[in-house]
Parts: structure tokens; C-alpha cells; sequence
């Protein structure tokens, strides 16, 4: 189990820098939003929307690559949650989005879909211990 993840690790090097920069691109911009002094970034909910929605998106990119049904039947989901589901903030309509993510990439890739949604966890528990 642990070598083939080691593998897994090492043959998607740059898919995994590629998430992590997404994350830290996404956090730049929040933290840049607050030193010009925009207030509405400052909450827990828009600091993680804005780490995780492009690390979704990067994601839901990389699993409809090539494959133009499962794009579509993506955009519908997504579509379909967005305008369906009453959003009180950002980082619940980024919840949804990533679940749907989620089971859309173990359906793809399980391999990718369980980093994705060990990545969310693990950013989560860090901005918990962070705030």
C-alpha cells in the first residue's frame, strides 16, 4: 500500500506541485485582499474558499481532460447545485462544489480523488489550528 502510494507520489510530481501552488495562489490573493484593507475577506469561510476553489477547479480540470461527456455532465452538476441550493456564504457553495469533485474524481481516478479530498481536509484542520 505504501509503495504503490510512493509511486503514485513520485509519477504525479508535477500534478502535485501544481495543486499546491494553486492553494498558495488562491491564499495570496486573500492575504492581498487584506492588506489593501477589504474587511469582507478577513472570515474563516473566505479564507478557505479562496485556498480550496482553485484546487478544486485544478482538479475538476485535470479529471475532464480529453473527455467531453464527463465535462459536460460536470458542468451540469455543478450548475445544478449552484443555482438549486440556497448559499449562506462562499465556503458552503465551495463544500458542495468539492464533493461533487470528489465523487466525480473516484469515479475517474480514485487515486485523485482521495488526494483531493485528503488536501481539503488537511487545509481545513490547518486554518482551524491557524485561527
Amino acid at each position: 500500500m505504501f509503495n504503490s502510494f510512493t509511486n503514485f507520489l513520485v509519477s504525479n510530481n508535477d500534478f502535485i506541485i501544481a495543486t499546491i501552488l494553486a492553494m498558495f495562489s488562491g491564499l495570496s490573493i486573500r492575504v492581498m485582499l487584506s492588506l489593501v484593507k477589504q474587511r469582507w475577506v478577513s472570515t474563516y469561510h473566505h479564507t478557505m474558499s479562496y485556498t480550496l476553489l482553485p484546487l478544486i477547479t485544478l482538479v475538476v480540470t485535470k479529471v475532464i481532460t480529453g473527455n467531453i461527456a464527463l465535462s459536460l455532465g460536470m458542468i451540469g452538476a455543478l450548475s445544478i447545485v449552484r443555482f438549486r441550493n440556497p448559499v449562506k456564504n462562499p465556503f458552503e457553495l465551495v463544500m458542495f462544489f468539492a464533493l461533487i469533485t470528489i465523487g466525480i474524481s473516484m469515479a475517474v481516478n480514485m487515486k485523485i480523488g482521495m488526494l483531493l479530498a485528503a488536501t481539503i481536509n488537511i487545509v481545513i484542520l490547518i486554518s482551524y489550528l491557524l485561527e
